[in-house]
């Protein structure tokens, strides 16, 4: 396997992870928390996703079939500003807007083949390579998803019921990790 085959495999793999720890803290919110922010000025949940959505949706949209020369990575539809604005959504549609987000992005990457990294995209006119759209997003998603699992964290508390190896749990997870098959690794 190449370099740029690792690389893709690597990124598709690394960011449905970033999706499940995402799906992990919004399993936990409860439908009257969709609105709910931590200070004045901050993002909700239902912000965070719509906003990852938005630009999920802009960003990739295009590559859905594969790289195509003179993309642009923001399309004229899109209005930024209003997805951070607060509204009224429950948790069907949070769920809704999160998997349409992540089906566009992921799709996209699956289409993409390591010919297609070296090629130019540009968003808001400004040309990137196609690996430092990828890299520049693998950062902003993992950024607000971080967010969001903050954000719920908080609002549970003690409920919170973790993503992670929990405290205190590091030599049991070790000694598992080091018991498994080889490829079996959890």
């Amino acid at each position: 396997m190449d370099l740029a085959d690792l690389y893709l495999t690597d990124v598709r793999e690394r960011m449905r992870g970033v999706k499940a720890l995402g799906e992990g803290a919004l399993a936990q919110l409860r439908e009257d928390e969709v609105g709910a922010v931590l200070s004045p000025g901050g993002n909700s949940a239902g912000v965070l996703v719509r906003h990852l959505a938005g630009n999920m949706r802009s960003r990739w949209g295009g590559l859905r079939s594969g790289f195509a020369e003179g993309m642009e990575g923001e399309t004229g539809t899109r209005d930024r500003d209003a997805e951070f604005e607060e509204r009224e959504l429950s948790l069907a549609e949070l769920w809704a807007e999160w998997e349409n987000g992540w089906t566009v992005f992921l799709g996209a990457l699956d289409h993409l083949t390591p010919g297609d990294l070296t090629r130019t995209l540009t968003i808001r006119g400004e040309s990137h390579s196609v690996l430092s759209a990828i890299q520049r997003q693998v950062a902003h998603y993992s950024g607000h998803v971080y967010q969001l699992v903050f954000l719920v964290k908080t609002l549970r508390g003690e409920g919170w019921e973790t993503l992670s190896i929990p405290r205190g749990g590091s030599a049991a997870f070790n000694t598992r990790m080091q018991q498994s098959p080889p490829g079996e690794k959890s």
